[in-house]
């Protein structure tokens, strides 16, 4: 009877045993205990995976109470709602993947997109990315139906999956199978959206709210000219808040493009005596990137930026204007774990840290797994962000501003059917 944590081994390369078929020959047992064993015979938990065997994909939407206004929208829409796109990729050797996405790529699974990657093995995650990647500059886009940034949605669940595949297949959590530098992360939450019918008194005690929770890093909305609120406006609104948390608590602002640039630069420099950790996206969507240039060189607050970029390339001429501090890659919304680390990588490169945007459940795992990962965000309001609260039976720990990884192998993440029942339509 085998027995002991699940393991990956190291075995001298032959001719005809590649690395992955080392690893994976004792995942789940010591190497002794297989020896000798026909595969066919194993159980059906210890063989190794080798191939896509099929794909299970659901959409979860749920309508939000109210609207939860960034600086030009509100979250989900005028009519809000949270959606949420899960995969479930199963494996010849019954090892089941998860991977989490936005609702916007569920259109491509309906036209096909599942072919890219069915009867591939999992362990080749390079090459499947690549191959999905592909479909964006080949005539095989317009030929399915399908849009560039719905292809880069799609990309992000299917690859979240096939690593949560192989590092259950090694019996490892993910954030010790991609190389782990710590098993605790530290975590902000976001709040104080613009809400219709509240002002700085109830902002305030939403605030409090969350330090009462135990946080002790906040995200603040602010650059909401269109929406009537001047740059002295939302002075008194972070005001407000750092008088109510004191000193001890970090505050990050967030202008979501709101601002032009020289507003930004006097927003900037208005807000730096209250102390402020960040300041995200303050310029126009048009010319976000070289203007950020002007920025820099005109407030002495850090800036973060890069949740809207899909890829290395574009978040490249982010980094290469020397005016971010902070990277906010989000690999749940674009192109998957696979991007995320190469970008990773090239942040460190370039003295850049890397605090993505949103969904701990995964992003935990990567900044766990780089040297240059900062912090991470959250949401502690469950009308905000319901899923977060109701879809989960296992997910990682997060206390007084701490988010705890545990030895569960893959991401270490269990769904709630009857949840999943509740939201989910079935599209595949």
């Amino acid at each position: 009877m085998l027995s002991g944590t699940l393991r990956c081994y190291s075995f001298p390369m032959e001719n005809n045993f590649t690395r992955r078929h080392a690893l994976l020959a004792a995942a789940a047992a010591p190497a002794a205990a297989l020896a000798g064993t026909p595969p066919g015979d194993r159980p059906r938990s210890l063989a190794k995976p080798s191939k896509i065997t099929g794909v299970e994909v659901l959409l979860l939407e749920k309508p939000l109470k109210e609207r939860f206004w960034m600086s030009n929208a509100p979250i989900g829409g005028m009519h809000p709602k949270a959606s949420r796109l899960i995969l479930k990729v199963h494996t010849d050797a019954g090892i089941t993947g998860y991977g989490e996405g936005n609702g916007g790529a569920a259109d491509l699974f309906r036209k096909g997109f599942a072919d890219l990657f069915l009867g591939e093995d999992p362990f080749m995650v390079g090459r499947i990315w690549e191959k999905m990647f592909a479909v964006t500059y080949t005539r095989e886009l317009v030929q399915k139906g399908w849009s560039r940034p719905g292809v880069i949605a799609a990309m992000a669940p299917v690859d979240a999956a096939l690593y949560d595949v192989m590092s259950k297949a090694c019996g490892l959590p993910l954030f010790q199978f991609l190389g782990a530098y710590r098993n605790t992360v530290p975590v902000y939450v976001t709040g104080g959206y613009y809400r219709e019918g509240k002002g700085i008194p109830e902002l305030v005690s939403e605030i409090r709210g969350y330090v009462d929770q135990g946080f002790n890093a906040i995200k603040l909305k602010v650059g909401g000219i269109s929406g009537g609120y001047s740059v002295e406006d939302d002075y008194q609104r972070v005001k407000a808040v750092r008088e109510a948390v004191g000193p001890q608590i970090k505050l990050m602002l967030d202008a979501n493009n709101g601002w032009d640039l020289a507003t930004t630069i006097q927003a900037s420099n208005k807000m730096y005596g209250l102390d402020i950790t960040w300041l995200e996206e303050p310029l126009h969507w048009y010319d976000d990137v070289e203007a950020l240039k002007r920025v820099k060189i005109n407030t002495r607050i850090p800036l973060a930026s890069g949740e809207q970029e899909m890829t290395r390339w574009g978040a490249r001429r982010l980094m290469e204007t020397d005016a971010i501090d902070v990277l906010q890659f989000d690999c749940h919304a674009h192109a998957g774990i696979t991007e995320w680390r190469k970008l990773a990588g090239m942040a460190a490169m370039s003295h850049i840290r890397v605090a993505p945007h949103h969904e701990p459940q995964v992003h935990g795992h990567l900044l766990a797994s780089v040297p240059n990962g900062y912090i991470l965000e959250s949401f502690a309001n469950p009308d905000r962000d319901p899923f977060w609260f109701e879809i989960y039976d296992r997910k990682p720990r997060i206390e007084k501003s701490v988010l705890y990884l545990d030895d569960t192998p893959g991401q270490g993440i269990e769904f709630n059917a009857a949840a999943l029942k509740q939201y989910g339509t079935k599209i595949l």
